[in-house]
């Protein structure tokens, strides 16, 4: 079996076998991605991701049949609920795409896995239930997957699992990690951080979040700042939920060359840390870096079905198979049929055609003569010499077309654009309950608005609700097509009045207007195109 850990700019695969709950290591390797050829865990250059795994597997002569591949994406969504234990197999399955689909308001383009962690309390349910933690991925993202090892055709892709779910096991397999809970389980990556929050034995929840040097004003220590920064949102987090519990243990896995400072610096909370251990399930993992390759690794774990279901390429699958069953079924029985009545009617058919057969010759022989005639000729040169004519009026055509649609599609800016962005924020802070705000240092550029955000801070706001409702406000405009936001800070300043110290939020962003007029048009049919002509 192969095992992938597939990020947006590495790509590390295990080759090994699972028996009795052990996993043998047999060889492993790392390749690493060009910018560009898989983003946010979308595979966007699915040849040339191709190449990169059929290169290294022959490399490092890892040839096998059959892959599993844990993914990394902050355009997974993860959700705790409740769903009522008379659910039961597939009726619960479709009943957790169902709450997700309703709570967060998604469509059936996402494909949706979860775990149950465990029996809901009596305050959170009225009657008998589970306590699920549920995945959404897009799937597109999934589906990325399915055309790489399409081209690998050689290997079978079995499943495709979130990361969070993979490294699950290998944590759990370690029996002294169950007597630290609550704990976090932070991997750490130049573009991301993974952090799984651990509870009565149970993963009980899981943030991921990309990581870039420009957010924290490309500083050389950016994935430091990012790790505590993360970190301290999920204290805060796990605070709210009330448990009664504080996290004290941090245990780090991936690249962690930075692990002597960030236990330095997280001793200030109270925090304790550690390496992920390796357990003692896994043989031959001494020639290499357990860390990086531990999500690979516990994807190769078995799974118990009965309460884990992580395999997104098993989501939504049962109604296409059954119908696929049932036309190839039909089919069969057509193919069948078909058969007997062609060896009843070949005699007669044989006999006809021999007899038609001198006729079709004669008329064969007037239409070479009529082909091959002066006059025919000539016409046909003609007609060519028109056609190539025609396709140089198209092009010609097609390109004062573009020229005019993209013109006229681009945006404006009027009074009313900023007027908008104005009162989208009031809006905002309204909600927020904040009194004080205002947009600075306005700039308009190839249709695109960007301005600085200055406001007050209400007690809930360390987690960034201002500016991500704000984003999405803008989007919701019709005058809008995106926005986002960046630079994110909460500084000190002094009163210009009364001189008393107060924070304020501070931040970028940015929205794109929306065209006066869209280039699109849809493709004609020929039938309108000749009534036209």
């Amino acid at each position: 079996m192969l095992s992938f850990d597939i990020t947006d700019r590495n790509i590390r695969v295990v080759k090994g076998v699972e028996s009795n709950g052990k996993i043998k290591i047999s060889s492993a390797a790392t390749v690493n991605v060009e910018e560009g050829y898989i983003v946010n865990g979308h595979v966007k250059d699915v040849p040339a991701v191709a190449t990169l795994i059929n290169n290294v597997l022959k490399m490092h002569r890892m040839p096998d049949k059959e892959a599993i591949v844990s993914i990394s994406s902050n355009l997974t969504i993860f959700k705790e609920m409740t769903v009522a234990k008379s659910n039961r197999g597939q009726d619960l399955q479709k009943t957790v795409k169902m709450q997700m689909q309703a709570e967060l308001n998604l469509d059936d383009s996402y494909s949706v896995s979860y775990i149950i962690v465990g029996d809901a309390d009596s305050s959170e349910a009225s009657e008998p239930s589970y306590k699920i933690l549920a995945t959404a991925c897009p799937y597109e993202i999934v589906n990325s997957y399915r055309e790489v090892f399409r081209l690998l055709s050689t290997i079978s892709l079995r499943s495709v699992m979130i990361g969070c779910n993979c490294i699950t096991k290998v944590l759990l397999a370690d029996t002294k990690i169950r007597s630290k809970m609550p704990l976090l389980a932070v991997q750490i990556d130049n573009n991301f951080i993974s952090l799984n929050l651990y509870e009565q034995g149970q993963l009980s929840f899981s943030r991921f979040a990309s990581i870039d040097a420009a957010d924290y004003g490309y500083s050389d220590d950016y994935v430091f700042e990012a790790v505590n920064e993360n970190i301290f949102r999920m204290l805060q987090f796990h605070r709210s939920r009330n448990t009664g519990e504080s996290i004290e243990n941090v245990i780090f896995y991936g690249d962690t060359h930075e692990y002597v400072r960030l236990t330095d610096e997280l001793e200030k909370l109270d925090l304790k840390t550690s390496l992920i251990n390796v357990p003692p399930q896994i043989h031959g993992h001494e020639n290499l870096e357990f860390s990086l390759y531990a999500n690979a690794i516990g994807a190769m774990f078995k799974r118990n079905r009965e309460i884990e279901k992580i395999n997104l390429l098993e989501t939504d699958l049962g109604t296409a198979v059954k119908n696929k069953i049932k036309n190839e079924s039909s089919g069969n029985i057509a193919m069948l049929a078909a058969l007997i009545g062609s060896a009843a009617i070949v005699g007669l058919a044989f006999l006809g055609f021999f007899l038609r057969d001198q006729g079709i010759k004669s008329d064969i022989r007037k239409c070479d003569e009529y082909l091959n005639s002066a006059d025919t000729q000539n016409k046909l040169a003609h007609h060519k010499k028109l056609t190539e004519l025609q396709k140089v009026v198209e092009a010609y055509n097609t390109k004062i077309n573009n020229a005019s649609d993209a013109y006229l599609s681009m945006p404006s800016i009027t009074g009313g654009a900023y007027d908008e962005v104005e009162k989208i924020l009031e809006d905002t802070c309204k909600d927020e309950k904040i009194e004080e705000f205002k947009i600075k240092d306005p700039r308009y550029q190839d249709g695109k608005l960007a301005f600085a955000v200055e406001c007050d801070v209400n007690k809930d706001e360390f987690a960034q609700k201002l500016p991500a409702k704000f984003v999405q406000n803008l989007i919701d405009s019709d005058m809008f097509k995106g926005a986002g936001y960046s630079g994110y800070q909460v500084v000190t300043v002094a009163d210009e009045e009364t001189k008393e110290e107060k924070d304020q939020i501070r931040f970028d962003s940015m929205v794109t207007l929306v065209g006066n007029k869209s280039a699109y048009h849809p493709v004609e049919s020929a039938d309108k195109a000749k009534e036209a002509e």
